[in-house]
């Protein structure tokens, strides 16, 4: 009896099971209309089929979605042709990302994605057949629920038991994960981070000041947890990454240029970023560098 995933249609009504994986779904419709255009910043092939039909009519704000994923995308070949090149990418709350089957000019690149079993439950059978365009990609289903304990975290130890190497330098992309944690959560993912990214390694995510929590944020019934107005600090002091080699800015410094389909960025002045956070509304896009 056949895989009822062979049949398209039957394969677009699987459902994921969390609210932070159908988050994963909207992220994908936002791919998805974004490829559409033809002044679009980056094509996903894949992103309709991986935002299914749970979600394909519920975007996630194309305002956030669309700079942060070429963000992303730019950040992952300027770290695999820097002088010390990163040849693996970790994807932290992977989501629907089809970064594996899109990404050209990086063929080396070994690429891991971690999120919550639920969604690979649902995002591979969506992708069997699909051409991968990188060296690998390795899927390591776990979660962040045991981030703040004493020991290895279990999404460390299940990534290392893939084949992460932590000898070489990584590319660390963290894109709609930290606003979902608490603050205790994300200062221990950071030390982890740290502990497993040798020199070389990058790091970007989106991120909300300390004062946006009183929003009360609620996206598709998660809710966001925890700001922070010191990214800098967290991340030189608990991860070792270098602040004179990092920066931060808000998402207005952060341009979409849709005549030439690039992004904009105003150069970063750190501390008079994090003055500005100081008792506002801030959405951060944090880039650190060991």
């Amino acid at each position: 009896m056949s895989s009822p995933w062979r049949d398209p249609k039957s394969a677009a009504k699987l459902r994921v099971e969390t609210k932070h994986s159908y988050t994963g779904r909207m992220c994908a419709t936002s791919r998805y209309l974004e490829s559409q255009r033809p002044d679009a910043l980056f094509h996903d092939p894949l992103a309709k089929k991986l935002a299914g039909d749970e979600a394909i009519e519920v975007p996630m704000g194309s305002w956030i979605l669309v700079p942060r994923t070429r963000y992303g995308d730019d950040l992952v070949h300027r770290a695999y042709y820097h002088q010390r090149p990163c040849r693996q990418l970790v994807l932290l709350g992977a989501g629907m990302d089809a970064r594996a089957y899109r990404l050209e000019y990086v063929p080396d690149l070994h690429v891991f994605e971690i999120d919550q079993q639920t969604t690979f439950d649902v995002k591979e059978p969506l992708l069997e057949g699909e051409q991968v365009l990188t060296k690998s990609r390795t899927v390591v289903g776990t979660d962040f629920s045991d981030a703040s304990a004493s020991s290895q975290p279990q999404w460390s130890r299940d990534l290392e038991a893939k084949g992460f190497d932590r000898k070489s330098p990584s590319i660390w992309l963290l894109e709609g994960l930290m606003m979902y944690l608490t603050i205790k959560d994300q200062e221990a993912l950071i030390k982890e981070v740290g502990r497993l990214s040798c020199p070389g390694s990058v790091v970007f995510h989106d991120a909300i000041s300390k004062t946006y929590e009183k929003q009360g944020i609620v996206v598709a019934g998660a809710p966001f947890l925890a700001g922070s107005d010191d990214y800098l600090e967290l991340w030189s002091m608990l991860g070792g990454f270098d602040p004179k080699k990092s920066s931060l800015r808000s998402i207005e410094e952060v341009k979409v240029d849709r005549q030439n389909r690039r992004l904009n960025l105003k150069p970063a002045n750190n501390q008079a970023l994090k003055r500005q956070c100081w008792g506002q509304n801030v959405v951060l896009f944090v880039e650190m560098q060991k």
